[in-house]
């Protein structure tokens, strides 16, 4: 029997004087159906743990998010 192959996490840190707080749970809850998402402060910085659902998603799944943050940014 082949291995299950796990999903990758990913880590982001956003610097809280560029991105809003409320801009990255709001991008984890539009992002809910691909990844789950554990979201922390680690001193100046919004701290992001992302992992993805399916192991078949796209490696850009974390590029993707962090564009939906900035854009909820600004």
């Amino acid at each position: 029997m082949a291995a299950k192959k796990r999903a990758k996490k990913s880590v982001i840190r956003f610097h809280r004087e560029i991105y809003k707080e409320a801009a990255v749970k709001a991008a984890a809850r539009d992002y809910a159906g691909f990844a789950c998402f554990s979201i922390s402060w680690e001193g100046v910085y919004i701290k992001t743990v992302i992992t993805p659902k399916d192991a078949a998603l796209p490696a850009c799944l974390t590029e993707e998010f962090a564009n939906r943050v900035l854009f909820n940014s600004i």
